[in-house]
């Protein structure tokens, strides 16, 4: 009994292990005509993502084909030298991705591939090989053109988000306080000056440094493994709820209530952020406190201001490669502390903070409207991407 038991235990590790060892081949694909490739993309990246979970499976579908693809992050260290390693073979260079390698072609850009790839399939059905190898030259021109116009494109709308941003409600009543401590401190101008530049630079730093890690963590969290689409939905849904809020709000503005405001610092933050104004300029050496002031309050002011770096940080994941999203990161950062540079430009020269003040709430609904009118776009743009 005991032999037979162990026979039984004996066989069913066998079966176990040839499910384990052989990988399972699905009967539909096994009877398809098979083609090959290496794809170089980027998690996150819109088209590329198209490419790979769309027009993909569209084609298998229309030609009766198994498109079978080795694919590697171009982000990660191995990728991206496997892919240039692999460039290089063919004597070319590494100019945009996401890269397809499929026979004896290399096709770089989503252009590239979703244009030639039916006519890589209906070479191989007809020849029953690979196309043979086209000229690179005119592709890497019109994939570098594609790339620099999908720069432009995503450029304004990051510039305006990045000026719009800087006179959010709560970045501009930090910057006014700041403003207010300095004009009770009595410095003399040399040394305000000083002070201003080192807050202002410090918030720059510092909103740059979150942008980066944010971005960095959408691109290994949010879009690994998954398809784009459900980041452009995620988008698009967080965008219309900011632009209702934002039109409440606007219509709380314009009744003189502002102060009933939804999307405001919550009051404990408010208070955080004047504690570390008053703590550090009260230093000995107080432009490092106004440095240290400025960086510290970027990172709380941000549980308010994040309705829309977020959202647009999504978007340059969506729509830009790596290098230049980075770039689109360093314009966004500059047009959100412009702003806040001219407001101390003109407290410096004399406008007293109390009269920017009430400007400022004078046309705090027209700032509502212009965010709404900012979530809108940006819930369509995110899908043009």
């Amino acid at each position: 009994m005991r032999r037979q038991k162990t026979s039984y235990i004996i066989v069913a590790g066998i079966i176990l292990f040839s499910f384990h060892a052989v990988p399972f081949v699905s009967p539909q694909n096994a009877s398809r005509p098979e083609m090959q490739g290496t794809y170089f993309t980027e998690t996150g990246c819109n088209h590329c993502d198209s490419f790979l979970y769309i027009q993909k499976p569209r084609l298998e579908e229309i030609y009766g084909i198994h498109i079978a693809l080795e694919t590697h992050d171009i982000l990660s260290t191995k990728g991206y030298e496997l892919c240039v390693e692999m460039l290089e073979q063919r004597g070319l260079k590494f100019t945009v991705f996401p890269v397809l390698f499929i026979g004896s072609n290399v096709y770089r850009g989503s252009n590239a591939i979703e244009e030639n790839m039916p006519k890589e399939i209906e070479y191989f059905l007809s020849h029953g090989s690979y196309m043979p190898t086209i000229r690179q030259t005119d592709q890497s021109a019109l994939a570098a053109k594609n790339s620099n116009a999908a720069f432009a494109a995503s450029a304004l709308p990051t510039i305006f988000a990045g000026l719009l941003d800087g006179i959010n409600p709560c970045a501009f009543s930090t910057m006014l306080f700041f403003l207010s401590f300095m004009a009770l401190k009595r410095k003399d101008q040399r040394s305000l000056l000083w002070v201003g530049l080192a807050f202002i630079v410090s918030v720059f730093i510092a909103y740059f440094l979150i942008g980066l890690g944010l971005l960095g963590a959408l691109r290994k969290y949010l879009s690994e493994n998954r398809f784009s689409i459900y980041i452009n939905i995620f988008i698009s849904t967080i965008a219309a709820i900011f632009a209702v809020l934002n039109v409440r709000d606007a219509i709380a503005a314009s009744r003189g209530r502002a102060f009933d405001s939804v999307l405001q610092m919550p009051t404990f933050f408010k208070q955080l952020n004047h504690r570390f104004i008053r703590y550090f300029n009260q230093l000995p050496l107080y432009i490092l406190g106004a440095a240290i002031s400025g960086f510290l309050v970027s990172f709380i002011e941000l549980a308010c201001t994040g309705q829309i770096y977020l959202p647009t940080l999504a978007y340059m994941n969506q729509s830009m490669r790596s290098s230049k999203s980075i770039l689109l990161l360093l314009m966004y950062n500059l047009a959100f502390i412009l702003p806040l540079s001219l407001v101390f430009v003109l407290f410096f020269f004399g406008l007293r903070h109390e009269k920017i003040r009430h400007w400022y709430g004078s046309h705090l609904a027209l700032v509502r409207l212009l965010s709404a009118v900012f979530f809108v776009a940006l819930a369509v743009l995110v899908w043009a991407s």
